[in-house]
């Protein structure tokens, strides 16, 4: 143990790739104690690399933050966030809920930020998405073998049962979708932007392959039927801005990228068929009832009532839908009542217990709307300013005719990123807490770190033009 801990760069990347793997894997996969928190492979390896990093620094005397100038904004509000939660543990109704969701933030905030902080150069990134592709086939290859088997882990809610549910190392459907799409734009945008060996090609390929059959085996409608199309025409939109054109407008690459799509389709669709059980397909089918659902009222219960009436079955024949309507709806006059300065962190829950139409769920179970109503209007419209900010970044980075000369891994690394986080947009919806659900962070702080390395290499390339004009 103690040898992690010393000041060497090659441990201290070690355990970050360590701390990244465990992080794609999910928050919940652990070691689960009786009686005590679930202590999580994850939590260990972030503590393990912050000590690392501690005594790195204390015994060089030289903590490594100067090219984070490019985000240094971002680098402030984060510190502001955070320091607003704590501020905001001052009004909660519940101060153990606070006291648990601060540590949350802290720990998310510092996983993203270490991504700048490690990922230094190109070589850094290339070994770092190795890392993370090879987690994420992975994931979805249990995830097939799981729906062959009904073999869950431990980090399921279906552990110990027979029950037909793809979860892989997550803990419910929601989540492993919401991670698949998160992951999808940067094997789709892999096949055609990174200079891939053959090999490297067919194993993204098939990745790519099992990951879309495990999306829609979880029968997670956000992410399946609004989610994947929303991805899917932003890459195809993508296309001739970020990729020269002689690269796609050819006969022989479009009729190639044809062959490749109707194939996956054909391999896809048999996978789904013969994996995926009639409860689900029941589930998928009643996607478009979705809309009619969200056409009734938001308003279940009267406070003129004395009893809370039965809610009527909802047009999609689930209430899964309705029960999160009802959610937003509560978590809006939760902020009313707050005064728009927010419930405190993490006291939705709190406030959320018997409140009307939600059944027994406290969790609002949206992205958005967690930090709306935990931290009120100032947080949130400073977060989604530097949501677009970012995403202003990334654009800048993956546009051909703004930076010709960028490195393809920069460029990549920018479109799928920038695909990933508006997919998100509607897959933030989907999990049933976000605040650790270490996948989505996982993609900020690396959108942070190409943010940063493009920047860079922008700064470089432009030095030989200078001299040369001179």
């Amino acid at each position: 143990m103690s040898s992690l801990l010393m000041p060497r760069q090659p441990r201290l990347h070690l355990l970050f790739h360590l701390m990244v793997a465990f992080a794609l894997l999910g928050p919940t996969l652990g070691i689960p104690l009786p009686g005590l928190f679930n202590i999580t492979f994850f939590r260990v390896a972030f503590i393990l690399l912050a000590a690392g990093l501690l005594v790195h620094w204390v015994k060089n005397h030289t903590p490594a933050f100067g090219h984070f100038r490019p985000i240094r904004w971002f680098t402030a509000f984060t510190a502001f966030w955070f320091f607003y939660a704590a501020i905001s543990l001052t009004w909660v109704a519940n101060l153990p809920y606070g006291i648990r969701y601060i540590t949350f933030l802290g720990t998310m905030l510092l996983l993203t930020l270490s991504f700048p902080l490690f990922i230094k150069g190109t070589d850094m990134l290339k070994q770092t998405v190795k890392v993370m592709f090879g987690v994420f086939a992975v994931i979805v290859v249990f995830g097939v073998f799981e729906a062959l088997t009904f073999f869950h882990l431990p980090s399921s809610r279906y552990y110990g049962t027979d029950v037909s549910a793809v979860t892989s190392f997550f803990n419910n459907q929601n989540d492993l979708a919401t991670a698949v799409n998160l992951a999808l734009p940067f094997l789709a945008a892999a096949m055609v932007m990174l200079p891939l060996t053959r090999i490297g090609k067919v194993t993204v390929y098939i990745t790519g392959i099992l990951a879309l059959s495990c999306l829609f085996i979880t029968g997670s409608r956000s992410n399946s039927m609004f989610g994947l199309p929303l991805i899917t025409v932003l890459w195809l939109g993508l296309i001739p801005f970020v990729l020269p054109r002689k690269q796609w407008w050819n006969r022989k690459n479009l009729f190639q990228g044809a062959l490749l799509l109707t194939a996956a389709a054909v391999i896809v669709s048999g996978l789904t068929s013969t994996l995926l059980a009639d409860h689900t397909r029941t589930k998928l089918s009643t996607s478009l009832g979705i809309v009619q659902d969200l056409k009734g009222s938001w308003t279940p219960f009267s406070g003129e009532q004395t009893v809370e009436p039965e809610i009527d079955e909802p047009p999609s024949g689930d209430k899964s839908v309705s029960i999160r309507k009802y959610l937003i709806a509560n978590g809006l006059n939760f902020l009313v009542e707050s005064h728009f300065l927010g419930v405190g962190a993490g006291n939705v829950e709190h406030y959320m217990a018997g409140a009307p139409g939600v059944e027994d769920k406290t969790n609002i179970h949206n992205w958005w709307m967690e930090v709306l109503v935990n931290f009120g209007l100032l947080i949130f419209i400073l977060y989604m300013g530097f949501y677009l900010w970012i995403f202003w970044k990334l654009w800048c980075l993956a546009s051909v005719r703004r930076t010709p000369e960028l490195s393809p891994w920069i460029r990549w690394g920018a479109v799928s990123c920038m695909i990933a986080l508006a997919g998100y947009s509607i897959g933030g919806m989907a999990p049933s807490t976000a605040i650790h659900f270490t996948p989505m962070w996982v993609v900020h702080g690396f959108a942070l770190a190409v943010i940063v390395l493009g920047k860079g290499s922008d700064r470089t390339a432009r030095i030989p033009n200078r001299e040369g004009a001179r």
